[in-house]
């Protein structure tokens, strides 16, 4: 891809000079300057907390036993995606994540592993907001405030995620283990 960028601005450089790609050059770079940072910010706190052990902490407060209610496994599996997904600030870290910490109670309890990983999904998808890497391309592409992507991304996704944790609710009793 390195390459394909270099022909890119050698063939552009060629062909609308070199003002006009350095000013292209510099919107792009404003557009995604921002993108970038924040998403390195929340891959280093991913692998932070991943070397940390934390994940060895989590698995022991989060035992259960098959007579554990489904409805009370649905609850944590979904609170544990959220809360990952606002710490770290990516949805697919915080679902893979919650998925590793959630994946020993699973083999304990009678519960689908597609309803979990809905739920899973489901939580991790609440309140996309300012640590996370969608947001902010959010929020350039469609030349938006940070307050008025916080008014509209991250109460769409917050809506989405605790309306589909009912459905998903309904789902896990359906679909058998």
């Amino acid at each position: 891809m390195f390459i394909g960028l270099l022909l890119a601005y050698v063939l552009c450089r060629a062909t609308i000079g070199s003002d006009s790609t350095g000013d292209s050059m510099q919107s792009g770079f404003g557009t995604t300057g921002e993108i970038l940072l924040i998403t390195g910010v929340g891959g280093s706190l991913g692998a932070v907390i991943g070397a940390s052990g934390l994940d060895a902490v989590l698995e022991d407060l989060f035992t259960a036993n098959e007579n554990m209610p489904t409805i009370a496994i649905i609850l944590l599996a979904w609170f544990v995606a959220a809360v990952l997904h606002l710490a770290i600030g990516s949805v697919s870290v915080a679902a893979i994540a919650a998925a590793g910490i959630i994946a020993p109670i699973i083999g304990a309890v009678a519960v689908s592993p597609i309803a979990m990983g809905l739920t899973i999904a489901s939580g991790a998808l609440f309140a996309l907001q300012v640590n996370s890497n969608f947001f902010w391309m959010f929020k350039s592409l469609l030349g938006l405030t940070t307050k008025g992507a916080l008014k509209t991304m991250t109460m769409a996704t917050t809506i989405s995620s605790v309306v589909s944790l009912p459905f998903v609710m309904i789902l896990a009793t359906i679909i058998p283990a």
